[in-house]
């Protein structure tokens, strides 16, 4: 990626490679991912790897509209501006990573946290859902968010996991009020190897507001942990 920039008075290019592309899940609150925090996790990876924020379509800064599928669009587009990638998807960025990850022929790591699996969200669900993305962020009518997310429901994302090469961690806790815990492990148990797995005992959905949990992250990211690993927060 190449981005053309002002520092002071002086013109600069900043040319990265390869970096670590951070996904927001699905909004709970307006702004952009800079006012939600995540400019703090990208500050932590940024100590081993570049790494890109952004807002995905319909939320914060960004134009568009929400769908599951220009989500994918503008990861995979985001992802293809380097010669080689890694992601960290949270909830619903999870799901989306996990989706696009088998597009791309340049993924080096996928960590998905909290990761939900398109069954769990029953209509009900997905009224409360639309009901308060519509105060926040810009997304279409509930008919066709509501479409889109039970087309999901018939779509086998866990096969080509198994073919994934790139290094995979799953990470979710056992205290999760919105995405069940046995999604992250069902995920897991379908990803081929190389694959690692943090179990987070009492960890609830927001996982990453904690550093203890982060700092694992980032463990794993350096190649210091791999396989099955279980933290108490």
């Amino acid at each position: 990626m190449i981005v053309d920039t002002f520092v002071g008075r002086n013109f600069a290019r900043l040319c990265v490679s390869r970096a670590l592309i951070v996904c927001h899940g699905f909004p709970y609150e307006s702004g952009s991912v800079v006012e939600k925090g995540y400019g703090e996790i990208a500050e932590l990876f940024s100590e081993v790897e570049p790494t890109l924020i952004f807002d995905f379509s319909g939320c914060g800064k960004s134009r568009g509209y929400f769908s599951v599928r220009n989500w994918v669009e503008d990861l995979e587009r985001i992802s293809r501006e380097f010669e080689r990638v890694s992601i960290l998807g949270y909830s619903m960025g999870a799901l989306v990573a996990l989706k696009t990850a088998p597009l791309l022929r340049n993924l080096e790591k996928l960590i998905l946290v909290a990761p939900p699996l398109p069954k769990i969200f029953e209509s009900s669900r997905l009224k409360e859902m639309h009901a308060h993305a519509l105060k926040i962020m810009r997304i279409g009518e509930f008919e066709e968010f509501s479409r889109e997310i039970l087309e999901l429901r018939n779509e086998d994302l866990l096969k080509p996991l198994r073919n994934l090469k790139a290094e995979k961690l799953v990470v979710h806790g056992t205290r999760d009020e919105v995405v069940p815990y046995e999604c992250g492990r069902k995920i897991f148990e379908a990803m081929g190897e190389p694959k690692s797995f943090l179990r987070v005992l009492d960890g609830d959905h927001f996982l990453r507001r904690n550093e203890k949990v982060m700092r694992k992250i980032l463990a794993w990211f350096k190649g210091e942990i791999k396989g099955e690993i279980e933290i108490t927060i």
